[in-house]
C-alpha cells in the first residue's frame, strides 16, 4: 500500500491529499515494527558462569560473566482468572537491563532454574 502511494505521489500527474497522509502515517509505523522485530532480535544464552546476548542482525555480541549480575527479579502480574504474565528483568554492572518474557522466550523455566542455582543471593523479591 505504501508503495503505490509512494509511485503516485512520485510518478503520478496528480496526487490526491490521501495519498499524502497514507505515507505520512504508514511510513513512522512501519520503520518502527522493522526495528523493533528485525534489528532488536537477539539470541540469549546462558551457560559457562556468562551471559552472552547475540544481535544476529547487527552483528554485535555482548558477553556478562555471572559476578556483573546485579541484580534479577521475576515479575508475575495475574491478567485473568487463570492466567498470568511473567517476566524476568536481569540488571548489569554496566547498567544495561534485559527481559525475557514468559510467552517470547521458549526456555524461561530453564533460565529461571539457572539463575536460582548460579546467582541465588542477587535476586531481588
Amino acid at each position: 500500500m505504501v508503495g503505490m502511494n509512494a509511485y503516485v505521489l512520485t510518478k503520478g500527474p496528480f496526487a490526491e491529499w490521501y495519498n499524502y497522509a497514507i505515507v505520512i502515517v504508514l511510513v513512522p509505523i512501519g520503520l518502527f515494527v522493522v526495528y523493533k522485530i528485525f534489528i532488536q532480535y537477539r539470541i540469549l544464552r546462558l551457560g559457562n558462569n556468562e551471559v552472552r546476548i547475540d544481535f544476529p542482525v547487527l552483528r554485535k555480541q555482548r558477553k556478562y560473566p555471572l559476578n556483573e549480575i546485579q541484580a534479577w527479579k521475576e515479575n508475575k502480574v495475574k491478567t485473568g482468572k487463570k492466567s498470568e504474565f511473567k517476566e524476568i528483568l536481569v540488571l548489569f554492572a554496566d547498567k544495561s537491563k534485559i527481559t525475557i518474557g514468559f510467552s517470547e522466550h521458549t526456555e524461561y523455566p530453564k533460565v529461571i532454574q539457572y539463575l536460582t542455582q548460579k546467582v541465588p543471593k542477587k535476586r531481588v523479591t
